[in-house]
């Protein structure tokens, strides 16, 4: 049985393709370059660059770019990377709640989008002074182009399978592209798990080291760790169930312990009963000593 079947990932997940892009508000000043590259006594005309930024002082364009930001965290805490393009691996079983998170980020996106094209003749205004001498009202598309510099797009297809190959080149050669994809395939699967044991992984460490009791002049002193390590771990311990599209027992395993290790536990209490929290470390690291990738 080939890697690909065994892994079955045509049917159990799909492709993701997130994009999204901000106006950069970037422009290069020539004459400023020049200025900088001859007081400098450069030789080479391209000894230095000199952009501006067109909103400097303003965040407008910030809120817009973080909410990019954070909606790229989300998808890749949804999904497993799949290729250098930027494609992701989602499993079928969460695209309802998926797909329903990513149309609300696209309406609150396209949302900062309009209102920063409503402001936008005004905040040209503003920038004659904060720019100086460096303002040139041409560098600015007009209001009617400003929204076309923004984007955001969500796509899905489905994973390829070897079976996908129909065209006419021979049986050899068409065998020999079967067993390439199928190879690929496996090698993207892989990678795609090393990416969310890495993840389990560096909690664990995090537990354990977060957990640790440090003894200063005799006196036991607890590290200071944020409510995300028990509150995130749990959602960690989900989202791999989720993401091991391959089923794998060890991972499925140490996912189980970590997620029993904190469930009736909260971060209080882990830093204020030495009990509990010794109780934890050690389940914790139990786990560690048992698993290694």
């Amino acid at each position: 049985m080939t890697t690909t079947t065994r892994y079955n990932i045509d049917t159990c997940s799909m492709i993701v393709e997130f994009n999204a892009s901000v106006w950069t508000a970037r422009k290069l000043d020539k004459t400023a370059t020049d200025e900088v590259v001859h007081s400098k006594n450069a030789g080479a005309k391209d000894a230095a660059r000199v952009n501006k930024h067109l909103l400097a002082g303003r965040n407008e364009l910030d809120v817009i770019q973080k909410h990019v930001n954070a909606t790229r965290t989300y998808v890749y805490s949804m999904t497993l990377p799949w290729s250098d393009s930027g494609q992701r691996l989602l499993p079928t079983s969460k695209f309802l709640e998926f797909n329903e998170r990513m149309d609300e980020e696209n309406d609150k996106f396209w949302k900062l989008v309009n209102d920063f094209v409503d402001v936008y003749p005004s905040l040209i205004t503003a920038q004659a002074m904060a720019l100086g001498d460096m303002f040139n009202r041409n560098d600015f598309p007009s209001q009617a182009e400003i929204a076309a510099k923004f984007d955001f797009t969500v796509g899905f297809l489905p994973v390829p399978t070897f079976g996908d190959f129909r065209i006419d080149v021979g049986n050899e050669a068409q065998k020999e592209l079967q067993e390439k994809l199928e190879s690929l395939t496996a090698a993207r699967v892989d990678a795609a798990m090393r990416d969310i044991k890495e993840k389990l992984m560096d909690h664990l460490k995090r537990v354990s080291d977060r957990l640790t009791v440090d003894y200063i002049n005799g006196e036991a002193v607890t590290r200071k760790f944020h409510n995300s390590l028990v509150e995130g771990g749990l959602e960690l311990c989900d989202m791999v169930k989720s993401l091991n599209i391959v089923g794998d027992a060890q991972l499925e395993a140490a996912r189980l312990g970590l997620e029993k290790a904190l469930l009736n536990v909260d971060a209080k209490e882990l830093r204020t009963n030495s009990h509990t929290r010794a109780d934890v470390k050690s389940q914790v690291d139990d786990i560690l000593s048992k698993f290694s990738w």
